[in-house]
C-alpha cells in the first residue's frame, strides 16, 4: 500500500538564499555548462529549478534551444507566389477585381500549405514521430 505524499510539488525555493539562486544562474550563463551539470555541481534536486529561478528574477535563458521554422526565403516565396497574373480584358472591372482577390486568396492558402509542410518536415525530423499519413494505410 502507498503512502500519500501531500507535498510532493516542492518549489525550489524552500532551501536556498536568493544570493545563491542568483549566483548559480550566472554561474550556468556564463559556464556554458548545461543545465543538469550546474545542478550536479551545485546539488539542487529540483528538476525544473533554474527554469524557475531565471523566470522569477528576470533572466534570459541565451543557451536555450529555439524552436524555429524553418521557410524558404520570403523573396523567393513572394516571387513564387505572387506573380502578377493578366485578366481577359473582355471581362467587367467588378469581375477582374474579383478574381484578382480570388487568385491572392488561392496564393496564401499555397502559402499556409507550404508553411504547414516546413512545420510537419521539421516536427518529424526534431521529435523523431511520424506525422503523415501514409499511403499504403486504412
Amino acid at each position: 500500500m502507498r503512502k500519500n505524499k501531500t507535498n510532493r510539488t516542492r518549489l525550489p525555493n524552500s532551501n536556498f538564499s536568493e544570493s545563491f539562486k542568483r549566483s548559480v544562474i550566472e554561474d550556468y550563463l556564463r559556464s556554458g555548462w548545461t543545465k543538469q551539470e550546474i545542478k550536479r555541481k551545485y546539488g539542487i534536486k529540483f528538476q525544473s529549478a533554474l527554469q524557475y529561478w531565471m523566470k522569477k528574477y528576470g533572466y534570459e535563458d541565451k543557451h536555450k534551444k529555439v524552436q524555429y521554422v524553418e521557410v524558404l526565403n520570403h523573396l523567393e516565396l513572394k516571387h513564387k507566389y505572387s506573380k502578377e497574373k493578366q485578366v481577359d480584358s473582355s471581362y467587367s472591372e467588378e469581375q477582374k477585381d474579383y478574381i484578382k482577390r480570388l487568385e491572392r486568396e488561392l496564393d496564401d492558402e499555397k502559402l499556409r500549405s507550404e508553411v504547414y509542410r516546413s512545420m510537419i518536415e521539421i516536427a518529424e525530423k526534431e521529435l523523431k514521430i511520424s506525422i503523415r499519413k501514409k499511403s499504403n494505410t486504412k
